[in-house]
């Protein structure tokens, strides 16, 4: 596994930067606890009692047509065919309903439908546990009719012309797609009138294999934290936390959460970054850890709400170098109207545009993102990177207890796992996820995901579009 712009070129007499293809290689990693099963099948055992009956005396007992399964899937392939089906492989086709509609029915599980909380749905945890489990992209879609649109993020269209242009190329290497995000400060200008040398502001940047950074909640047990780590430095992309672990202070892909409460338990010599933890300190926190460690970048963890544009400016002015915009678990912001995180990651960037300070800052946005369609599309609405946190747990089967909407208490009780499964397990879904950023990105035309950093052109949204196609309509009473 390579990094963009690793090595450099050689036997050409010019040294520069060679363009690697970044690889993720995903390796099946099977459930280790239960999954509840999508579909319940069903068959009225009479009914196909005597159709076993009539058809053997039909076909004179040739047991290649009589014992045939209508499943290609192998649901009916057991000892006992369809008096016990096989649930588990069943994938919804409805094949056996439709030939056979007096013998068979096929609904949704009882557990299954039980899944998740008011944010999750069932096929959001079982899309994750797909992902994680093969690495693989998830095919659906095919026959939909809805509205295609929703709440949040589903409320967003993307520019895909791949529908009437199908083209792999990108997640197969056959054109150059860079999916790297730079995290830090860079200058208005360089100054080269003094000497030869460049002078000016230092720039401080990070590069991440991916436009993805790693958060468990602090809920998490440490065998998951560990696989979180494991499997960040595997792929070249930061994780952060505010646990002071030992294995975490030799990592050069770690983040710590500092507060005023932990500051002085961590070892902060060797990080990359630090990010400050407003939502339990105060601003002062900034300018000490600048005076600390003047050469290391900033980050500070925001609340969305009213005053989010305004204080982002202010944290500029006081020195950070990256703006962590927080919202809840579900996505929705910590203003008097909850609206989604789209919309106050929008503002934030949009005021940043204005000031002329967007190019000199980084954005992180976190909450609610939960499939790899919200990745680009926090993008498009202003985020050089998202945070994963809730969706890390239920990759490695984690369990509902309650709702997973408050960062204080959410109730997802992480399970006891093997690190080296967690792990690989967290790649596959990396490794899934980068492949759908590359689809998109290739059905869009372009061959950077940086450029497409507010790019709101790319997209349209459900509530603009019914905006402009009702406007002076009166509402029918």
């Amino acid at each position: 596994m390579t990094s963009e712009l690793e090595k450099m070129v050689s036997g050409t007499g010019v040294e520069g930067p060679a363009y690697e293809r970044f690889h993720i290689e995903a390796k099946s990693a099977d459930h280790v606890y239960n999954v509840p099963n999508k579909f319940d099948v069903h068959a009225k055992r009479l009914r196909l009692a005597a159709m076993l009956i009539h058809e053997t005396i039909r076909y004179r007992f040739n047991r290649d047509i009589v014992l045939s399964r209508p499943c290609i899937y192998g649901v009916f392939s057991g000892r006992l065919g369809g008096f016990k089906p096989i649930k588990q492989r069943c994938v919804g086709c409805m094949r056996c309903v439709q030939e056979y509609p007096h013998i068979m029915q096929v609904n949704y599980g009882k557990k299954y439908r039980e899944l998740g909380d008011l944010h999750w749905t069932p096929e959001s945890v079982f899309t994750i546990l797909y992902e994680s489990s093969t690495g693989k992209i998830p095919v659906k879609g095919m026959g939909y009719k809805g509205s295609f649109s929703g709440e949040g993020w589903d409320g967003i269209w993307t520019d895909m012309s791949e529908i009437v242009r199908p083209t792999r190329d990108g997640v197969f290497g056959r054109e150059y797609i860079s999916t790297s995000a730079d995290i830090g400060s860079k200058p208005f200008f360089l100054d080269f009138s003094s000497s030869d040398d460049v002078t000016g502001k230092k720039i401080r940047l990070l590069q991440s294999s991916l436009p993805i950074m790693l958060q468990p909640p602090e809920s998490s047990k440490l065998d998951i934290g560990i696989a979180v780590k494991q499997s960040a430095s595997k792929l070249g992309i930061y994780h952060m936390s505010r646990s002071p672990l030992n294995a975490y202070e030799e990592d050069p892909w770690y983040v710590p959460i500092v507060d005023k409460a932990n500051l002085g338990k961590l070892n902060l010599d060797r990080a990359p970054m630090i990010e400050v933890d407003l939502f339990t300190s105060n601003r002062g926190l900034i300018g000490e850890l600048r005076q600390r460690y003047p050469s290391k970048l900033i980050s500070v963890r925001l609340k969305i709400d009213e005053a989010a544009e305004d204080e982002a400016c202010r944290l500029f002015n006081d020195g950070a170098d990256v703006i962590h915009l927080c919202a809840d678990y579900h996505g929705f912001d910590y203003s008097k109207t909850h609206s989604h995180i789209s919309h106050g990651l929008r503002r934030v960037h949009t005021r940043l545009v204005n000031e002329g300070i967007r190019d000199r800052i980084t954005l992180i946005a976190s909450g609610g993102i939960t499939r790899a369609e919200h990745v680009p599309k926090a993008i498009i609405c202003g985020a050089d990177l998202v945070g994963l946190d809730t969706t890390l747990l239920i990759a490695l089967q984690s369990e509902f207890k309650g709702e997973t909407r408050d960062r204080t208490d959410c109730r997802l009780a992480s399970r006891k796992i093997e690190v080296a499964w967690g792990a690989q397990r967290l790649i596959n879904l990396m490794a899934s996820w980068h492949d759908q950023l590359i689809e998109i990105l290739s059905a869009m035309g372009m061959r950077d995901v940086r450029r497409l950093r507010g790019d709101v052109g790319r997209s349209m949204t459900d509530e603009e579009l019914r905006e402009q196609a009702f406007e002076g309509i009166d509402k029918l009473s």
